[in-house]
């Protein structure tokens, strides 16, 4: 596959910055194939990078979750018909985006992908004019996310140890669940009080966690797992199975399917998207159907 007009945006403060490390590396895996290449400077530079990037077929995304979310929203700014492929390069530490793409975790191996992959459509969600790929989520699995933030600074973990080890610090010390009104579909709001509400397209957040394990990233239908309020011990209890993606059958787990979600509450809940905290007290949430085309693995 020619991939055309190549864009490479590179997030060297990917992994605790361990991926300006690689930066050498990674032009020397893809000196074969024609591209551009820039390194961002500041949060926010990606996506104003893959929004300037006219003519070119492909941007691909080199970093973690965080940089596919930014260069993605960029690439949005784009008309279809003119929109480049997104390629993906992984050196982050929770990659959920790799995962739900297919994309190998040896760097050489997604270089191979890159040059000799397909292109497939995948839905894309819309959020209070933020765009995600694989997911957002309000309550408990926000303040889940902030904790992460700030562990991987102060304790350099990373995937989903990083994740579990934020849980575990939330669970003990800020377990509480969130009074909302949820619309489904458009239609009347419903009162819940709920632990977690997770919309997704992919199958894992937080670095490996089966949030919702039968999601399908291009069916035009998000996956949304709700869980009622848990004590500490029920909670802990179903930790375990929820890393492995066994809970939907479980009593305090709802699992259902919709295009559209509005979130209303009185007091701004906290939410995050693709793994950057929201704050805010509504959330509109709309699928768009096919709406990025990304390079992944030829199928056998």
């Amino acid at each position: 596959m020619s991939l055309g007009q190549t864009l490479v945006i590179i997030n060297p403060e990917a992994r605790h910055g361990e991926t300006a490390a690689l930066i050498p590396v990674v032009e020397q895996l893809l000196g074969s194939i024609p591209h551009d290449s820039v390194i961002t400077e500041h949060t926010g530079h990606a996506a104003e990078l893959a929004k300037a990037a006219e003519g070119y077929d492909v941007v691909v995304a080199v970093g973690g979750d965080g940089t596919v979310h930014e260069v993605m929203n960029g690439l949005m700014a784009h008309p279809p018909e003119r929109r480049p492929v997104l390629g993906l390069l992984p050196t982050g530490s929770g990659n959920d985006t790799r995962r739900t793409l297919g994309i190998p975790t040896e760097l050489a191996e997604a270089v191979v992908v890159l040059g000799t992959g397909m292109r497939r459509r995948f839905d894309v969600g819309l959020c209070n004019g933020v765009y995600f790929n694989n997911s957002f989520a309000a309550g408990l699995d926000a303040k889940v996310t902030a904790k992460a933030v700030e562990y991987k600074v102060t304790t350099k973990r990373a995937g989903l140890w990083l994740y579990l080890t934020a849980l575990l610090h939330v669970l003990f010390k800020d377990l509480g669940s969130f009074p909302v009104r949820i619309a489904f579909d458009g239609q009347v709001s419903t009162e819940y009080d709920t632990l977690i509400i997770a919309v997704t397209q992919g199958r894992t957040y937080g670095g490996g966690f089966l949030i919702t394990p039968d999601a399908i990233a291009d069916d035009g239908v998000f996956d949304v797992c709700m869980i009622d309020p848990l004590s500490l011990p029920q909670a802990l209890m179903r930790l375990p199975f929820v890393i492995a993606g066994k809970h939907t059958r479980m009593k305090p787990v709802h699992m259902s399917r919709h295009t559209s979600i509005t979130i209303d509450s009185d007091c701004p809940i906290p939410a995050q998207i693709d793994g950057e905290v929201l704050y805010e007290s509504r959330y509109e949430i709309t699928m768009l159907p096919g709406a990025i085309e990304c390079i992944v693995p030829r199928l056998p």
